[in-house]
């Protein structure tokens, strides 16, 4: 799918921030307004007010003209300043003609703020008995519990999972990019700059003021008269602890932007799935660059790569699920030499019982030498079997052991990808060499004079021997989302 960027390296002429009440909207579009370029307007499409709550009229137009035509409202934000981007919150309740106008724009950055419902649900109850939505001074907090309803819970679960899934499905469809961010992460710097990033280039800032304070900082127990009974039903910690989203400063490493390889003279960009084909893409952008493409960028970097560049070309290459897997498996996971993940290979043979060959162990010993050791092809296909039932949990966050990017979901990580930049074209690892060709027609380049690479590389065991419908089966259970979003077939 091909995205178009818009001038000036700038893809959003504005944003929209879809939340719920009590999901930290107000605190996150505070931490935005900090930044030059941004623009926050509030609740624009509340039915009540405009922006903030008492407020009647907004830029000149009165609630009853936004009402009536509530595109002069949009208009008007965006008129507001040349040199800013304008935004808004909008939630389920707000005008449903602007949530569909702005699920639809491509110009609208969205932002997809949520929060874990327990919280969200019991803090809603709070403000409600309090009537104290905002402060900004700890002194006027009102103190107060509440009795959690588990029936109410379940309708405020339902209405909660009809909106999100609302606009999940829209931009499924439309296949724009967007930006998710979670409650407990509005207390990291780095992600607060990656959305201002994210929707306008914003530089990053080193610190911001958090003029919102938060309301109940005490933990659920604290919050909850009758705690006792409903911590067990919900899977709740018998005895939480409290958590206050405050700022603060966080320096990361491999981050997705730093995954990116970029040509040094030429517009191309691409950006890896990491257990997919790699050095065979970056060696076809060496011969048409003329140098090998480097990667480790910076948003600094980035910014300064883009600004002479019009159309940059970005592009991904995806993998068979079960080909990802079999790769992140022999690459990571089976050997005990090289850049294996050694710890989370003892964790997985202690705690989840993968069999494994003992020594030292690459991805390429040959298969004689592991035979003699008692370990043939079906301890090898057992052994793979395994390793995706361990990633299924994994993946659905029932694990004690991280996540990775070798075995992540391919449409989660194109979707990080997204935030930083659109992606020009998704290419197929099966069609790679005729995608490249295309590109080398679309801008004109030479045609690349080698063969690509072998398919499938010389582990211990091809996968061809491998497979069965079996692993089939188990790999479309861990990358279910996979197979739907790409249309992936069975391997064989």
């Amino acid at each position: 799918m091909a995205w178009v960027k818009h001038m000036n390296n700038q893809p959003f002429t504005h944003f929209a921030i879809f939340g719920t009440m009590r999901s930290g909207s107000n605190l996150l579009e505070q931490y935005l307004g900090q930044y030059e370029r941004l623009l926050p307007f509030g609740e624009l499409f509340n039915k009540g007010f405009i922006g903030t709550p008492g407020q009647q009229e907004c830029l000149g137009i009165t609630r009853e003209q936004r009402d009536q035509a509530p595109e002069k409202m949009l208009e008007a934000i965006l008129n507001a300043s040349a040199e800013k981007i304008p935004g808004y919150r909008i939630f389920q309740a707000h005008d449903p003609r602007m949530l569909k106008r702005a699920l639809d724009d491509p110009n609208c950055a969205k932002i997809i703020l949520s929060r874990d419902p327990v919280e969200s649900f019991t803090s809603l109850n709070i403000a409600t008995a309090t009537d104290q939505w905002m402060i900004s001074d700890i002194a006027h907090r009102k103190p107060a519990k509440i009795t959690f309803d588990l029936d109410d819970f379940v309708e405020y679960i339902r209405l909660q999972q009809v909106y999100y899934d609302k606009i999940y499905q829209a931009l499924k469809l439309s296949g724009q990019p967007y930006f998710e961010i979670d409650y407990s992460a509005l207390g990291e710097l780095a992600t607060i700059n990656r959305l201002a990033e994210f929707i306008g280039g914003c530089a990053p800032k080193t610190a911001l003021e958090q003029p919102i304070k938060r309301q109940n900082p005490q933990s659920l127990a604290d919050k909850i008269i009758n705690y006792k009974d409903i911590w067990q039903p919900l899977g709740l910690p018998q005895n939480p602890k409290p958590e206050a989203p405050v700022i603060k400063p966080s320096h990361e490493r491999g981050t997705d932007l730093s995954r990116i390889y970029f040509c040094k003279h030429r517009s191309l960009a691409f950006a890896p799935i990491p257990a997919g084909p790699d050095i065979m893409v970056r060696r076809w952008m060496e011969f048409q660059d003329g140098q090998m493409p480097n990667n480790g960028f910076t948003h600094e970097r980035l910014n300064e790569w883009l600004k002479p560049r019009a159309a940059p070309i970005f592009f991904s290459v995806l993998r068979h699920p079960v080909r990802c897997a079999y790769s992140s498996f022999m690459n990571k996971v089976f050997p005990t030499a090289g850049g294996a993940y050694h710890k989370i290979r003892q964790q997985l043979v202690s705690q989840y019982g993968l069999l494994l060959p003992k020594g030292n162990i690459s991805e390429n010993t040959p298969q004689a030498w592991l035979e003699k050791s008692g370990y043939g092809l079906e301890e090898h296909r057992t052994g793979f079997k395994q390793y995706l039932v361990f990633v299924a949990g994994n993946l659905q966050g029932k694990t004690d052991i991280r996540q990775d990017g070798k075995w992540q979901l391919q449409s989660e990580i194109l979707r990080r990808y997204r935030v930083l930049h659109p992606i020009s074209y998704i290419f197929r690892e099966e069609t790679l060499e005729t995608d490249l060709a295309f590109l080398e027609n679309k801008l004109d380049l030479a045609p690349y004079p080698d063969a690509l690479p072998p398919f499938e590389p010389p582990f211990s065991f091809a996968l061809s021997d491998v497979y069965d419908t079996e692993i089939e089966s188990l790999t479309q259970a861990a990358y279910a989302a996979d197979y739907q979003a790409f249309d992936f077939e069975n391997y064989r």
